[in-house]
């Protein structure tokens, strides 16, 4: 039975990028598209549902406890929707066995690799396709699902039966200090001369494979500083690092963002490996097409030539 009374698939996907960011910015990003109608997008949800999801200050931005709960609702109904579609076109359209769907992780500003962003800018290689765009996480669940052929993404997959993982590159930690910080007299850096200053560190559920790396080594480093909750936003990050509040590890490619009052500083060269993103290329075990399996190998040599 129709209803002009549900939300569109794209406003469902406007709201959870939204509640994946926390930040319009980075949502309307992800989403190929400009800010202001990404909010008209959420008000015309709000209105519709007759009561607030998202909080949004001049400081934050932040999910309601109703957002919270139809975050929930909308993702499962979209990756229900996801997996009907795949199903047909796996039975029904043999028609679509040349197209890839691609995604490709934003922890990695892929920008400042050339040959990756070489390769997923060219037309040749995404058939004019956009690629989607998202934390890692979700991307490995939308290949589960189907609605994904590809994904790179940032040291995040345990092998498990459904799905195959190739380890195509690496990207080094750096680490992030304020400008008062002693170590950024060093040209490389310790975590010993990090001191007890706090660590901005994410939360294991966004990436329990790497959190639980990086965690072993702390351990047997015995570094055990405080610390603190990661912003999602990157510029939030960076600001609170600027004002003191403590340091931080990001990737290398990150450092191109810049900020009064932050240093960005190389790990010692032992560490720097150690700590060092696993880039994987993941798809689905039972994938038999030929395309996809291209798509894998190109990926593979492009990431196997990156400069270190």
């Amino acid at each position: 039975m129709l209803s002009k009374h549900l939300p569109s698939t794209r406003t469902l996907q406007c709201f959870l990028a939204v509640a994946q960011e926390l930040n319009f910015r980075r949502a309307a990003e992800l989403l190929n598209m400009s800010q202001p109608p990404l909010s008209r997008q959420i008000k015309a949800l709000e209105d519709m549902l007759r009561v607030q999801l998202i909080h949004r200050d001049t400081h934050r931005v932040s999910l309601t406890t109703a957002g919270e709960v139809f975050k929930e609702e909308a993702y499962k109904f979209l990756m229900g929707l996801d997996l009907a579609i795949a199903g047909v076109k796996e039975h029904f359209h043999d028609v679509c066995a040349d197209v890839v769907r691609i995604g490709l992780t934003s922890v990695i500003n892929y920008r400042l690799i050339p040959q990756l962003n070489a390769l997923v800018t060219d037309p040749a290689f995404t058939g004019g396709r956009p690629l989607e765009r998202a934390w890692s996480k979700h991307l490995v669940e939308r290949v589960r699902s189907g609605a994904l052929d590809i994904a790179i993404v940032g040291d995040i997959v345990t092998l498990t039966a459904d799905l195959t993982v190739e380890i195509v590159g690496h990207e080094p930690m750096i680490v992030v200090l304020p400008a008062s910080h002693p170590a950024v007299e060093k040209t490389e850096v310790d975590l010993a001369e990090l001191g007890g200053t706090p660590l901005f560190w994410s939360s294991r559920s966004d990436n329990p494979a790497f959190y639980d790396k990086c965690e072993r080594i702390f351990k047997g480093l015995g570094y055990t500083a405080p610390r603190r909750l990661e912003p999602k936003d990157f510029t939030i990050l960076l600001a609170s690092v600027a004002a003191g509040e403590g340091v931080a590890l990001c990737p290398q490619s990150m450092q191109a963002t810049s900020h009064i009052g932050v240093v960005y500083r190389v790990l010692q060269p032992k560490l720097a490996r150690r700590l060092s993103i696993d880039m994987q290329v993941i798809s689905r075990a039972s994938e038999a097409r030929p395309a996809v399996r291209l798509k894998v190998e190109t990926i593979r040599a492009i990431l196997a030539d990156k400069p270190s």
